[in-house]
């Protein structure tokens, strides 16, 4: 069953911000061994990305500052590379990127709803 890009969009925003609420003031070492903040923060962030990748390409298109590919390829690389996860590259994510891709997935919703209106 395929979900409104706009569901899709409070998934991304709710999921960001509960993954860096969980782990985001936590640096490389201790994101590591942090197992259940860091397991909470993996989680959320695969379905931030999971979301994302969902999205309609003309969707996505209203965002081009969004790397979207390197969103879907950072979901595989948690869910089927998950040995192989830098820690370094999750914590910098959680705490420069979501924040941007939450403002972008606002902005993409009031888009959408304007054109719905």
């Amino acid at each position: 069953m395929s979900r409104p890009p706009t569901d899709r969009l409070q998934d991304i925003i709710s999921s960001a911000a509960l993954a860096q609420r969980y782990a985001a003031d936590l640096e490389r070492d201790s994101f590591a061994k942090a197992d259940e903040r860091r397991d909470a923060a993996l989680f959320r962030l695969a379905v931030v990305c999971e979301a994302a990748s969902h999205l309609p390409p003309d969707i996505q298109a209203l965002a081009p500052e969004i790397l979207w590919s390197d969103i879907r390829g950072m979901r595989n690389y948690i869910v089927h590379s998950y040995w192989q996860i830098d820690f370094a590259i999750v914590a910098d994510v959680l705490r420069n990127d979501l924040g941007p891709l939450g403002t972008a997935a606002e902005r993409l919703i009031a888009i959408i709803q304007s054109h719905d209106s």
